[in-house]
């Protein structure tokens, strides 16, 4: 210090400011660092002047020890970086060290206290938690304050979400609340068809209330409405065709009745006069072929009646068919409306939940938004563990930390977090 006061006699007046700084910065850090107790995860560094084979670095371990090279293990947790330093050299002193030439010959080495130098060179990081983009672990350096912790560890963090920029996510969820509430209204019109479809009277329209614009739920009802127009219109051709099947039938029916009874009667001539010619043919009195002639007349006949009775059956049998279609039109209907009726109201819970979902994100990202624009409450906590234990420090950007420090950042809002009430009222 005396040689410094001399030195500021012979330089020139504006430039012994310059010098004064210079020489404050060399001696503040020494003693911030002298006031620091080590404690276990700093790493000290030993070196001894002349003998280059002895530096090493050396962590102190959990124990709160180091181990120094022939002086073995040295307790230096709880020591001031001066008490430390003396306790080392005191270890050290006087102690012979073999030293090797390059020859292969060893000359001893005698330790002085005035050649042992013991620094810190790595001290114990600080933690910083909360309201930050990356908390974890931060390097300690003399010196070093909450403010730049935080700016080492990415600076604050408003997005509670860890989003990367509120306003951006808010137009991405606007969106996908304002399609969500598109299908939330298409699904409410495709349930009033259904229902309509399977017959129930006064259904009412849920999707009135639905915030979107009126033009584009005019146009998703106007759908449905003719999707049920054209179902029904489906429908009555299906029927129609099934019914004029059904008449055809009928009348062959008739047809094939009345030439029914013809070839019964003709079958019944057939065989009476097949019968009479038999009788006479045994008396002798006809010939064979008008026997022959008879039956196979008979069997003509009889054979034409049996393709009648098998073309009435494969009608009737037709018409049936052609009934049971009928009556499924409207039962199958039915079926397939209720399990399109399910899913529909499946699809609305889950996009009903998706709506709610939404709507907390947009009311969060609307309360960050605000904390952007109008501010918040900063509170900064340091957790500082001494000589009775672990405190906890209200600190602010400014305050000066120590190694081994955990801090804790929290933003809070002015107003509290709205709950998900309001998204529900909104889905009902």
């Amino acid at each position: 210090m005396k040689y410094l006061l001399s030195t500021l006699r012979l330089v020139a007046p504006n430039t012994r400011w310059w010098i004064l700084l210079a020489g404050a910065y060399l001696f503040v850090p020494t003693v911030a660092i002298a006031e620091y107790k080590l404690q276990p995860g700093d790493t000290l560094e030993l070196s001894i002047t002349g003998v280059p084979d002895l530096k090493q670095r050396s962590p102190i371990g959990v124990d709160g020890e180091i181990a120094v090279p022939l002086a073995g293990q040295i307790k230096v947790s709880g020591l001031a970086i001066s008490e430390a330093r003396a306790k080392i050299t005191q270890g050290l002193s006087n102690k012979v060290y073999q030293q090797q030439t390059n020859d292969g010959r060893e000359i001893g080495h005698l330790i002085l206290p005035d050649e042992i130098i013991v620094t810190v060179v790595e001290y114990r990081p600080i933690y910083v938690n909360g309201d930050v983009a990356k908390p974890g672990e931060v390097t300690f350096r003399p010196g070093i304050t909450v403010r730049q912790a935080v700016a080492i560890a990415g600076g604050y963090d408003q997005v509670r979400f860890r989003l990367a920029n509120p306003f951006l996510q808010a137009a991405d969820f606007r969106s996908d609340y304002e399609t969500l509430w598109a299908e939330f209204v298409a699904e409410q019109a495709r349930i009033w068809r259904l229902r309509t479809e399977l017959g129930e009277d006064g259904v009412e329209y849920a999707g009135n209330k639905a915030p979107i614009p009126a033009e584009l739920g005019a146009r998703l009802m106007q759908a449905e409405t003719e999707h049920l127009k054209a179902r029904a219109a489906d429908r009555a051709k299906d029927k129609a065709l099934f019914r004029e099947a059904i008449v055809k039938a009928d009348l062959q029916l008739s047809v094939l009745a009345n030439k029914k009874k013809g070839d019964e009667e003709g079958n019944q001539a057939d065989t009476a006069d097949f019968q009479k010619v038999r009788e006479l043919y045994q008396k002798g009195i006809t010939a064979t072929t008008r026997l022959s002639e008879a039956r196979r007349a008979a069997l003509l006949s009889s054979d034409q009646l049996l393709q009648t009775i098998v073309e009435m059956a494969n009608i009737e049998r037709q018409r049936g068919e052609y009934s049971r279609q009928l009556d499924k039109i409207d039962s199958q209907n039915h079926i397939d409306d209720w399990k399109d009726l399910q899913d529909a109201n499946l699809r609305l819970a889950q996009i009903t939940a998706r709506l709610k979902s939404a709507s907390d994100k947009l009311s969060y990202t609307g309360l960050l938004q605000s904390q952007f624009t109008q501010g918040g409450r900063l509170d900064i906590a340091v957790y500082r563990k001494g000589g009775n234990g672990t405190e906890r420090l209200t600190a602010n950007e400014d305050l000066e930390l120590a190694p081994g420090d955990s801090i804790d950042v929290a933003l809070k809002a002015e107003s509290p977090l709205p709950t998900s009430s309001s998204a529900q009222a909104a889905t009902r």
